[in-house]
């Protein structure tokens, strides 16, 4: 019983220090956790995940870098059919996000689900 009250008080302190952080910073947390879940499904997917895909299920990435999806195509090659790209974020030669001048925005292949290309 001990175990699941320290448990149970472990879970409140966490969800309050969640709560203490910047909504920003929390954003951001989660935009890392998301893209770090796309790269990882997109070159290193589960046996569940590919037996998906072998069923027809086409899974959209979205907001990867182009150095990435470019090395998922040449790696992941016998899967490209059940890939798709979107709000794919450009790089210089250095690999570093490319900015519009204009916007301060990073640049993009296309512009995500429901967006227009730049």
């Amino acid at each position: 019983m001990k175990s699941i009250g320290r448990e149970l008080a472990a879970m409140v302190l966490a969800a309050l220090a969640m709560g203490s952080l910047p909504v920003q910073a929390a954003d951001q947390d989660a935009d890392k956790a998301l893209h770090d879940w796309q790269l990882r499904r997109l070159t290193q997917p589960l046996p569940q995940e590919l037996t998906k895909e072998r069923s027809g299920s086409v899974y959209v990435y979205d907001g990867l870098t182009d150095r990435e999806v470019d090395a998922a195509l040449t790696s992941h090659f016998d899967r490209i059919q059940y890939m798709m790209f979107v709000g794919t974020k450009k790089t210089d030669k250095q690999g570093n996000l490319k900015l519009d001048s204009a916007t301060g925005q990073v640049m993009q292949e296309s512009g995500g689900c429901g967006s227009s290309a730049e």
